[in-house]
């Protein structure tokens, strides 16, 4: 079945271009890719339409003002068809395996029917919300709460879990609720992606101390350095 891969940026079309393209060269197919733009001004519009007229993208959806990441959220059941669908942020790159990250996630969810939600392990965010529960398998972590980064998401969770306009963190506001109805919340455990600018990160055990820094990964695969490994 193809899986709808949906991308959502304002403004920042050097970090979308990054993104998009370890998409196109580290993703296998059958997929179908859309990028919401929200109402940008630098140039966004005309790449994607340019894109989509190319055929790079199934479908540029450029919004003529902004509404926030809470309503891209809620578009995501009515855009799209596949169970699960991926959402992802535009700063945000997906590394480079065998198989591929979207078949491992694939494979995961369906192994685990009350998998709700699944992102990729982003050291940077996941380090913040604890460690986790690493399951029998090791493949997957569970956790509190996943950022937005190559997240697996079901159609059941669309359907009643997308936060509403005003939230300050939607995809924080949506994990809270799809655990509060019962499903579980995680990240592949060794699917790393990374963020293409600096982020907060933990160093070691040190919990005390934050960092702001882009972590030196592996170019492929995007792994981190041990101490920020599980």
């Amino acid at each position: 079945m193809t899986t709808d891969l949906v991308v959502t940026t304002c403004e920042r079309l050097p970090l979308l271009k990054q993104t998009l393209y370890h998409i196109w060269e580290r993703t296998s197919p059958p997929y179908r890719l859309q990028v919401i733009d929200d109402a940008s001004t630098s140039g966004n519009g005309d790449y994607l339409r340019r894109l989509q007229v190319d055929g790079r993208i199934a479908r540029a959806r450029i919004h003529k003002r902004r509404v926030g990441i809470p309503s891209h959220l809620r578009s995501l059941e009515r855009i799209t068809l596949s169970d699960p669908v991926v959402f992802s942020d535009d700063d945000i790159l997906c590394p480079k395996l065998e198989p591929d990250w979207l078949a491992r996630g694939l494979a995961a969810m369906n192994e685990r029917p009350k998998l709700g939600m699944l992102a990729l392990n982003t050291p940077g965010c996941n380090v913040r919300h604890s460690r986790g529960d690493v399951d029998p398998a090791g493949d997957v972590t569970f956790c509190r709460n996943v950022p937005g980064s190559f997240c697996f998401v079901r159609r059941k969770v669309l359907a009643t879990c997308v936060p509403p306009d005003g939230v300050p963190s939607p995809v924080k506001w949506m994990c809270k609720r799809a655990t509060d109805e019962g499903w579980r919340i995680g990240y592949l455990t060794h699917v790393y992606a990374q963020h293409t600018g600096p982020v907060s990160v933990r160093s070691g055990r040190n919990w005390s101390q934050d960092l702001k820094q882009v972590l030196p990964v592996d170019p492929e695969t995007l792994e981190p350095p041990e101490e920020y490994r599980w």
